[in-house]
């Protein structure tokens, strides 16, 4: 770190040893520096004004001493750190909900700069809009603001500490995602660990999966398991159906041909019947085109509905509303997706086309993996031609093999109970 281990410096005390030797790098033999690195430049240029006016000195450079407080604070510092990062970002005298929007969507555009770039040029912006919205509609639900943006009074309202440490305590994703721009930005390798979401295998940008991954709930997050998806396992019922059974926790993404994206989180494994399952803990979703969460009403427990091969039954798969006008509904003609005006489970309004046809759909389990003996045993019961088919996808059922074991080992033992009764038999004639 040549001369900035100089006593005259002041040390974050957030910052380890090895954060100070990454942060002294382009401070070369204790040098001040006239500009912020390279790294620096996934951000847009206006914020990176508005930062490096922060940091310069009267002489117009930047001296390692506020760089690697400023570090300390904005990576590893507390809610109230990042609070006043924030507004640094936003510039002198900007207090409005249109210089916090155009500061968080500079932040969430670096994040797709680190992930090569795979989203859409939209989402930052989006999902700006969706982090603002309590600001932007203040008291109304996600339900009544669908496909409406704030109007200019609602970007010209002023805003301060608390507005912004409120939208980062209700939404950590967005302390996450500074965690994650920042740390490269100030090239601290230490303090950056890539996202193990599989964002490369998904038809949905890096945006989409975090977002759904900080609302699941806590003990499922960061565990994505593939379960089933219309790229590799094709467009069959039996096979979606033989994929899903049993699997736990899953989540449901669905593009409908008039480019919408939704679906929704199911808190239950799912299972064949005429009966609605899940738990409060379900919601659907949209990632296009915005990115909102539609938590349970008070009404009905019509959270997870599965069934098949019924004649007086719907047979299909759906979430949310009653039998024929689900929030979204997966018909067993495999292929076509409907969704309701409304829908009394969920505060959602309309998820796609109401009559629609699948483009591409995607199911991830959550959380860990069903313990294997609880799937075989749910297996056995199955309908043959369901089990057949998932026997043909490579699923073996331990439960299953036991029976066989079992059964086996029944006739070895009556063989061999009739081999001593005829040799006793022919001792007893001798």
């Amino acid at each position: 770190m040549g001369n900035q281990n100089s006593s005259n410096i002041s040390v974050n005390k957030k910052l380890s040893a090895s954060d100070l030797e990454e942060l002294s790098h382009p401070f070369k033999d204790g040098k001040k520096i006239s500009r912020l690195p390279d790294s620096w430049d996934i951000l847009d240029q206006g914020v990176r004004n508005n930062l490096e006016k922060k940091l310069a000195g009267s002489d117009g450079t930047i001296s390692f001493e506020k760089y690697q407080n400023l570090a300390g604070d904005a990576v590893k510092g507390n809610i109230e750190d990042k609070t006043r990062f924030l507004f640094v970002l936003m510039g002198d005298q900007c207090r409005q909900t249109k210089h916090l929007k155009l500061a968080l969507s500079s932040i969430f555009k670096g994040l797709s700069e680190i992930y090569e770039n795979r989203a859409q040029t939209s989402e930052p912006d989006k999902l700006a809009e969706s982090m603002l919205h309590d600001i932007l509609h203040k008291g109304e639900k996600r339900k009544t603001t669908f496909g409406k943006l704030g109007d200019e009074d609602q970007y010209e309202l002023e805003i301060d500490e608390g507005d912004v440490e409120n939208i980062l305590v209700s939404h950590p994703l967005v302390e996450h995602i500074m965690g994650q721009v920042l740390s490269k930005c100030f090239q601290m390798k230490s303090a950056f660990q890539k996202s193990s979401l599989p964002y490369k295998d998904s038809f949905c940008s890096i945006f989409c999966l975090l977002f759904l991954n900080f609302n699941f709930p806590h003990k499922l997050r960061d565990n994505w398991r593939p379960v089933f998806s219309t790229k590799n396992d094709g467009e069959s019922f039996s096979k979606f159906a033989g994929s899903i059974l049993h699997r736990g926790p899953t989540v449901i993404i669905i593009k409908d041909n008039e480019n919408n994206v939704f679906g929704g989180f199911c808190s239950d494994s799912w299972k064949l019947g005429p009966n609605f399952i899940g738990s409060e803990e379900c919601f659907l979703f949209h990632l296009h085109p915005a990115f909102n969460i539609y938590d349970t009403t008070p009404f009905n427990k019509n959270f997870q509905y599965f069934n098949m091969k019924q004649k007086t039954m719907p047979n299909g798969l759906g979430q949310g509303g009653q039998l024929d006008y689900f929030g979204y509904w997966i018909d067993s003609e495999f292929g076509l997706v409907k969704t309701s005006p409304s829908c009394s489970t969920f505060h959602s309004p309309q998820l796609g086309v109401q009559e629609g046809r699948i483009v591409e759909l995607e199911v991830w389990g959550v959380g860990p993996e069903p313990d294997k003996e609880d799937l075989a045993g749910s297996v056995l019961n199955m309908d043959p031609e369901l089990q057949a088919v998932m026997e043909m996808m490579g699923k073996t059922f331990h439960s299953k093999a036991i029976r066989e074991v079992d059964a086996k080992e029944e006739d070895e033992e009556k063989q061999q109970l009739e081999f001593r009764n005829e040799t006793k038999e022919k001792e007893e004639t001798k």
